[in-house]
């Protein structure tokens, strides 16, 4: 669920040509406290890898979506706070096509504004509303806020790289 009554399944297709390596700057903001991390994320045709560090480099907890399935590691407090699957969401919510994410959506609705803006909606009332400083949405910044659950991203690129090849099998998917 990204929302009340608004359901979200995780999307295992990539809508890039060949997969991505991001590294993003990002803040968080929620109950009057903001927190820095980094983000690296590796997508890739069927799985999607993403660790948080902090700004220094210390690894908070790594992130996988492989065929379906969410395996994550890292500080128990951090990974049970942030919750995996929300943070998945919130990325495909981001940068997949909208297209996409209106069949993967149950009870919203998506809504993109030639302005760079994207909602989820539900009944007609915002949820989520996405901002994006240009397009492809991954080479600026992006401003998510989720007005129902109350907290907002800031994520800015760092470094951005395309990759064609798939994970080798016996990766453990380490970024």
């Amino acid at each position: 669920m990204v929302a009340e009554e608004v359901g979200f399944s995780l999307l295992s297709s990539v809508p890039f040509e060949d997969g991505l390596r991001l590294t993003q700057s990002a803040t968080a903001e929620y109950n009057n406290e903001s927190h820095d991390l980094i983000f690296q994320t590796e997508i890739r045709q069927g799985n999607l890898a993403m660790v948080g560090l902090t700004p220094t480099g210390t690894r908070l907890f790594t992130i996988i979506l492989k065929q379906g399935e969410i395996t994550a590691e890292g500080l128990s407090a951090i990974v049970e706070n942030i919750k995996p699957d929300y943070l998945l969401a919130d990325l495909q919510l981001s940068l997949w096509p909208a297209a996409e994410i209106q069949q993967a959506l149950s009870g919203g609705k998506i809504i993109t504004a030639p302005s760079g803006q994207r909602l989820i909606t539900r009944n007609n009332q915002p949820i989520i509303q996405i901002e994006y400083s240009q397009q492809p949405a991954y080479e600026g910044t992006i401003r998510f806020n989720h007005l129902e659950r109350g907290y907002s991203l800031y994520i800015e690129p760092l470094s951005i790289e395309t990759i064609d090849q798939p994970f080798p099998e016996n990766s453990n998917n380490d970024l």
